[in-house]
């Protein structure tokens, strides 16, 4: 069958869930191994060594790579023991962000895009999550790309226990509506708009709302930047989470209000779909892919640095019942049209295309 290869594999991390779901659909086929250069502890089981990429059991098929950051070794692997590959773009975090923060992992990002220019006339077939970053792809010269959501596994929230533990600290918070936001703590993540906003939320409409983030952070300086503003913009008792388990996560949708993310890109947001399915109604900025994620299913925001605009916003999605039962429902059957019993067929499908003769039934974004 595929192998496939990562940059990064970590859990809870929406790219390694996905080549994860991949490698199961493709072992019901034969075997298939899934490479990475950074493997965290817990994955090193399941996740084999990019060092061991030249012995992989399926040299005589592309290899399907996921691109979303660039690296040195793993372009170095590809280069040296594939002459086909089939491309799954995830996107690329625009540099800018990081440069303060973390250098180096602002130039891993410019030569990413460097990488992917060198690769072209290896790819056999691509794939992107979004019509955005689809047109990236046609950017750097691909063309013919397929869009295939990155296979939300939807049900291991939905389908989870709440932990009781994290349920019963939750109800410490007070009555007030929780506003959920998941997402780790990276500079174009703009946590940083959450606080503001939520603020004046409290400020201004609803002293008793409280915020909930979770995610992990990645870079020292920035999330103490997060805790400083955290502290210093007025905003009471914010719970910054950071790593949790399914069912802990399951516990803080169930008790949530309102899910909000102002990040500044994004090339799918995974988080949205999984609010959406969990019931709680989002508000979101509209940058990048999350326009096209998000669609009539909740509201967008046109300028995320107005706190004022998305505290105001907040509150209506908060207080005027017939809004919240119709943003859920639209966000119910946008998650389902997009989890992972309908997009992995989808992406399998597109993945095997170069091996078989037929149509394929993926959507397709038109070359501009």
């Amino acid at each position: 069958m595929l192998d496939q290869v990562v940059v990064g594999a970590a859990p809870g991390d929406a790219i390694t869930r996905s080549a994860l779901l991949v490698q199961g659909a493709l072992r019901a086929l034969g075997p298939s191994e899934l490479y990475a250069e950074h493997r965290e502890e817990h994955l090193l089981d399941s996740v084999r060594s990019i060092s061991d990429l030249a012995r992989r059991p399926n040299k005589d098929r592309p290899l399907v790579f996921h691109a979303s950051i660039g690296s040195w070794p793993v372009y170095r692997a590809l280069v040296e023991n594939e002459q086909e590959i089939v491309l799954v773009y995830h996107n690329f975090s625009p540099p800018e962000f990081f440069a303060e923060f973390a250098p180096e992992v602002a130039g891993d990002l410019i030569r990413g895009r460097w990488e992917l220019a060198q690769l072209r006339p290896r790819v056999v077939a691509s794939v992107a999550d979004s019509d955005y970053n689809a047109q990236e792809l046609y950017e750097l010269g691909y063309s013919d790309v397929t869009v295939v959501p990155p296979t939300p596994d939807l049900g291991r929230l939905t389908g989870a226990v709440p932990d009781p533990a994290m349920l019963a600290r939750i109800s410490t918070w007070g009555p007030g509506p929780m506003v959920l936001c998941v997402a780790q703590q990276l500079p174009h993540k703009r946590i940083e708009r959450v606080l503001a906003a939520m603020a004046v939320l409290q400020q201004e409409f609803l002293p008793d709302a409280c915020l909930a983030v979770v995610g992990v952070g990645r870079f020292d300086q920035y999330s103490r930047a997060v805790q400083v503003m955290s502290r210093t913009v007025g905003l009471r008792e914010p719970h910054f989470m950071g790593r949790m388990t399914d069912a802990e996560l399951a516990a803080l949708y169930l008790r949530a209000s309102a899910f909000l993310t102002l990040t500044e890109h994004e090339g799918f947001c995974v988080p949205v779909v999984e609010a959406m399915a969990a019931g709680v109604p989002v508000v979101a900025a509209a940058r990048a892919a999350l326009p096209g994620t998000v669609g009539d299913a909740g509201i967008l925001v046109d300028d995320p640095d107005d706190p004022v605009l998305v505290a105001g916003l907040l509150h209506r999605v908060l207080t005027d019942l017939h809004l919240r039962h119709v943003l859920m429902g639209r966000g119910a059957q946008r998650a389902r049209s997009m989890a992972a019993p309908v997009s992995l067929p989808q992406l399998v499908d597109a993945l095997l295309a170069p091996l078989q003769v037929g149509d394929r039934s993926t959507e397709r974004v038109p070359a501009p």
